[in-house]
C-alpha cells in the first residue's frame, strides 16, 4: 500500500472517528493486513524473470520439435510402408 492510499484512508477515517488516534490504528491495520496477503500470494505470482525464463524454454522446445518433426515423420513413413508390405504378403498367401 503507498503512503498517498494510506493517507487517504486515514483522511476519510478521521472524518469518522472523534479521535485521531482510532483512525490512525485502523489504517495500520488495513496496511498490515495488505502486506500479509501479498506476502502469501508473493510466491505464486510470476516476476518478469519468470516469464523470460518461460518464453526462452518454448522457443527452445519449438526448436527440438521442429528438429525431431522430420525424424517422427520418417519413422511414421516407414511404418506405413511395412504394415502395407505386410498387409501385401497376407493377401497373397
Amino acid at each position: 500500500m503507498t503512503a498517498t492510499q494510506s493517507l487517504k484512508i486515514y483522511e476519510i477515517l478521521q472524518r469518522h472517528f472523534k479521535n485521531e488516534n482510532d483512525a490512525k490504528t485502523v489504517v495500520s491495520e488495513i496496511e498490515s493486513i495488505i502486506e500479509n496477503k501479498f506476502e502469501k500470494e508473493k510466491t505464486t505470482l510470476a516476476t518478469k524473470q519468470d516469464i523470460y525464463q518461460l518464453r526462452e524454454d518454448m522457443s527452445q522446445f519449438r526448436v527440438d520439435l521442429e528438429k525431431n518433426t522430420n525424424k517422427i515423420m520418417t519413422w511414421i513413413i516407414a511404418t506405413i510402408i511395412a504394415m502395407t508390405a505386410l498387409i501385401i504378403a497376407v493377401i497373397k498367401l
